[in-house]
């Protein structure tokens, strides 16, 4: 359900920064990624209240506080209001991401963790098609400003779904004890420095590529002069065909290993941006968000998986907090640099460099990361 509330601001967001607050391209690309940013300031934060309050608390907060943003950004008056709005949403997300992570860290086996987070994944990306076509729609039809209190009405159902659902929740088991916050996560960093600095790495890449199709795809369909509900079903499609191919990338990576996936991921992700410039029509473009959902769908839950594995099992909060960190500075970072690349040289100019990043990324799996699924004892 969140999931839903999540993709209806997908195709809306940066025609509605441009058009109601008449931000630039850039500006557009700060927009787009100021939930990035306020995912990465409190992903740490969120990991440290994971292991001091529960699982469930921080999930409900972060429901509630997901709500409150949407809400927020709806009745923004300004660009500054509206960039604040969504600072707050990538801040409900870190709660209730990594709580959920922290779950499924604590409880599904190494042996079938592939599947268990592909299906995770995948369920999350076929409830993703409905929310661009929803947004596209409402936008188009009824009014740009009405998606944003459409989220806050999935927000609150959800709110209610998990209240219902999560009474029995089995938390880790914590020490009484509360030691330094400082000297935990020092300790965290250290103990793992060197796959933060080769997998870490590699997730930055992936998610760098990732939030720049989404930032891409929408405004290269405004440049060509697409409506909204046209980019909508463009993103949605895309959406699609990402949602189709968990199944098999599951299997693979309990099979074959995470990167058997993952390279081919970030290949196919490069080749679809690169050919965003070359289109000029509905046909074109949806064509490349074709071939883009196909990249991202061979990457389905694949820096949830390296995380999962690489995490500490008995209290996996802090190390997750570190993790996402590193990994969404790419997410923050996406946005920002694409829309100052395409202000000073071309959006075309911006999407090839972020082709690039995705050639990067597949390199750094092929020769430096470490394979992080180990075989063990049944």
């Amino acid at each position: 359900m969140l999931s839903v509330g999540q993709g209806i601001l997908i195709p809306v967001l940066p025609g509605y920064a441009k058009e109601e607050m008449a931000a630039t391209v850039a500006l557009v690309g700060v927009v787009v990624a100021a939930r990035y940013l306020g995912t990465m300031i409190f992903d740490v934060p969120a990991g440290i209240l994971v292991t001091r309050l529960g699982m469930r608390r921080t999930m409900i907060s972060g429901v509630v506080l997901f709500g409150l943003a949407a809400v927020w950004a709806g009745l923004s008056p300004n660009l500054t209001s509206l960039l604040a709005a969504r600072i707050l949403a990538g801040i409900s997300f870190a709660l209730w991401s990594i709580s959920r992570h922290s779950y499924i860290a604590t409880t599904v086996p190494m042996d079938v963790r592939g599947r268990a987070l592909s299906l995770f994944g995948g369920i999350s990306r076929i409830a993703t098609i409905l929310g661009p076509l929803i947004g596209g729609l409402l936008a188009a039809f009824v009014g740009i400003r009405v998606p944003f209190f459409a989220q806050g009405g999935v927000a609150l159902l959800t709110l209610i779904m998990i209240i219902a659902t999560t009474r029995n929740m089995v938390e880790p088991q914590q020490s009484g004890a509360r030691h330094n916050v400082f000297r935990e996560l020092s300790g965290v960093v250290t103990r793992h420095r060197r796959d933060f600095a080769t997998a870490g790495v590699a997730a930055i890449m992936l998610q760098f590529v990732r939030a720049g199709r989404e930032f891409l795809i929408p405004v290269w369909g405004g440049e060509i002069g697409l409506g909204k509900d046209l980019i909508g079903y463009i993103v949605t499609a895309s959406f699609a065909i990402d949602s189709m191919l968990f199944p098999f990338v599951g299997y693979s990576m309990d099979r074959w290993g995470r990167k058997s996936t993952g390279i081919p991921a970030f290949i196919v992700l490069a080749l679809a941006l690169a050919l965003i410039p070359t289109t000029g029509s509905f046909g074109g473009l949806l064509a490349v968000g074709l071939l883009a959902g196909l990249g991202n769908g061979l990457s389905s839950g694949f820096v949830l998986i390296m995380g999962t594995d690489l995490a500490p099992r008995d209290n996996p909060g802090e190390f997750l907090g570190v993790w996402r960190l590193i990994s969404d500075t790419g997410g923050a970072g996406g946005p920002i640099v694409i829309g100052g690349i395409a202000q000073v040289v071309t959006l075309g100019v911006a999407s090839v460099a972020t082709a690039g990043v995705g050639v990067f990324g597949a390199l750094m799996l092929i020769f430096i990361v470490r394979e992080t699924m180990t075989r063990g004892p049944r």
